[in-house]
């Protein structure tokens, strides 16, 4: 089993957000939930939209413990070997790159942090 990250926007007048787009790594195990919890200090729930404003800080602060202290993350790594420290921080960096190409508008136009929504 695995995630389904997605970026949406609400749309006005409705409480209902569409899916925009997803980062490149946007399925990872559910394997990584442990450490993903971790190291963003963040206890999410599967399937339930976050105002990205509110939780990119957190994202961002999972992938820079990730990168200055894997070895504090490794205990997290299941025997099977699906999810490892190195599979977290490509979906966390694929997640902050996708952010970035949004904000700045690479395909579509521009859209800013505050009106971005994120599912895991």
């Amino acid at each position: 089993m695995s995630y389904d990250i997605r970026f949406g926007v609400k749309v006005e007048g409705m409480d209902y957000i569409a899916v925009i787009d997803r980062p490149e790594y946007d399925s990872p195990t559910y394997n990584l939930r442990d450490m993903f919890v971790a190291c963003m200090d963040w206890d999410y729930e599967q399937g339930k939209w976050y105002e990205l404003i509110e939780v990119y800080p957190k994202i961002l602060h999972g992938l820079l413990e990730l990168h200055s202290d894997p070895k504090k993350y490794r205990q997290y790594e299941p025997s099977n070997g699906w999810g490892t420290v190195d599979s977290a921080k490509k979906v966390l960096s694929s997640i902050t790159k996708r952010v970035d190409e949004i904000q700045i508008g690479d395909t579509w136009n521009t859209i800013p942090l505050e009106h971005l929504w994120i599912r895991w």
